[in-house]
């Protein structure tokens, strides 16, 4: 398998653990993630040893240069990267556990085969493999090279709910998993909608559109207390809802166009009434097929002369049109 083609796997709690990575230290954890799912998934582990939390054990991890040449331009660059997540802590809770651990608990480059060599816990490991009836996928490519540390967080978020099309997270949660609740810039919601929501969104849509993610995030508000933002709903585009909207965008066109047709024959003369109808249509584009539905049904059922007063009956009393 190339390298742009591997596709990466958390567990859903380590997705939704608190963290506050820089952006290098989490491009370095992904090459750690990788190792451990090729060691213990791409192996094809008997079944025992693969589901047994109790069997797993600190294991060395030996990652290349080259993979790690990406974490910036110096040796030092990865030193760091390496430091700071031996100094890291992981914190997961959940309704099963809580759980605080490192991420790593040793680093060590050796300079004569150049060769970095990096100790993971075993009690990190079970979050590192497909070991949760649900898990996390995502691409490397993707996530490597994202700038923003948010970014990276969100595109892992979204990976795990991009079957369900959406997520909501409170403000709250939100300060929770991000371990921002303690700045008090982001007491302030406009401030996270600045600094973090908006940097997120607009790197990976920017990345869909160059034809580099599977996919990205728009959102919208969920709750509120008066003017107070209280959690967010966090919609999901993937090319299939995208090519999915741009074939209903057109089959909707197409209804409001025969819905205008049928209007136009039957009230020729008043246009702005006409007008108005078709403004709706435009602002509430998923009733037109109900409309043409019953509009076509009118047409066919009842004399010539009296299909004008029925339409405007029908848009009327059905649907608010006047």
């Amino acid at each position: 398998m190339t390298e742009d083609k591997i596709t990466l796997a958390q567990d859903n709690k380590l997705t939704l653990s608190r963290q506050n990575f820089t952006t290098i230290e989490k491009r370095c954890l992904y090459f750690i993630i990788k190792e451990v799912r090729r060691l213990y998934v791409d192996r094809n582990l008997e079944e025992h040893e693969s589901t047994q939390k109790t069997l797993f054990s600190d294991m060395y991890l030996t990652l290349k240069p080259n993979q790690l040449q990406m974490l910036g331009d110096e040796v030092r660059d990865v030193y760091n990267a390496l430091r700071k997540l031996r100094n890291r802590e992981i914190e997961i809770e959940n309704e099963e556990i809580w759980v605080i651990t490192a991420w790593i608990l040793q680093a060590k480059h050796n300079k004569k085969n150049n060769m970095y060599e990096v100790l993971v816990s075993k009690d990190i490991l079970p979050y590192l493999v497909e070991l949760a009836s649900q898990f996390t996928e995502y691409s490397l490519t993707v996530a490597i090279t994202l700038k923003s540390t948010y970014s990276q967080r969100f595109y892992e978020i979204c990976c795990m709910y991009r079957n369900k099309g959406k997520f909501f997270l409170d403000i709250d949660k939100l300060r929770y998993i991000l371990k921002i609740e303690d700045k008090k810039s982001y007491q302030n919601v406009a401030q996270i909608k600045r600094d973090i929501l908006e940097v997120a969104q607009k790197e990976l849509e920017t990345v869909f559109n160059e034809g580099q993610s599977d996919l990205y995030f728009t959102y919208r508000i969920k709750d509120k207390d008066g003017r107070k933002i209280l959690s967010y709903w966090f919609d999901i585009h993937t090319r299939q809802t995208e090519e999915q909207k741009r074939l209903d965008f057109g089959t909707t066109q197409a209804q409001i166009r025969r819905i205008m047709d049928i209007c136009s024959t039957f009230i020729k003369r008043d246009k702005k009434y006409l007008a108005r109808v078709e403004k709706e249509l435009m602002i509430n584009p998923s009733n037109a097929a109900k409309v043409l539905e019953k509009l076509l049904s009118k047409v066919n059922d009842y004399p010539k002369k009296e299909i004008p007063a029925i339409i405007r009956y029908v848009l009327r009393e059905d649907f608010g049109m006047r």
